[in-house]
């Protein structure tokens, strides 16, 4: 009987000892700097620029800038830190289900490719951070 505790015993140590380490590498933070502002500048900034853009002058969204990115839109913001789910620019972007596709963005344009989808979802979960 104390070879079967000490046995169960061993065992649950030694599976607690494995839950703690973890092979996966922490997830590399997203630049706003060195990877959103480039994909705004090529995919947004021709109708989201102050004051002239079509976008803009719809909507009030420039994306020129994190301080105009995340000032939003005239009916709000369309970035939640942390909440890519709930995020506007997430959901027009990607055009999610429910989206009307006439707002759907790039505008009239191809939908942006995935990589770039996954990064902007990744630095609003992360906290769309100035960086």
């Amino acid at each position: 009987m104390n070879s079967r505790k000490l046995l169960a015993s061993a065992l649950i140590l030694g599976l607690g000892a494995l839950a703690g380490c973890s092979t996966e590498k922490p997830e590399k933070p997203v630049s706003f700097q060195k990877d959103v502002l480039p994909i705004m500048k090529a995919s947004c900034a021709e109708c989201h620029t102050a004051p002239d853009g079509e976008g803009y002058q719809k909507s009030g969204l420039a994306v020129g800038t994190y301080e105009e990115l995340m000032k939003g839109t005239k009916m709000g913001p369309v970035i939640i830190p942390g909440q890519s789910l709930n995020s506007s620019l997430n959901r027009l972007a990607e055009g999610r289900p429910g989206v009307d596709p006439s707002i759907q963005m790039p505008h009239g344009k191809v939908k942006l490719p995935e990589a770039q989808l996954v990064l902007l979802r990744k630095w609003v979960d992360q906290g769309a951070k100035n960086n």
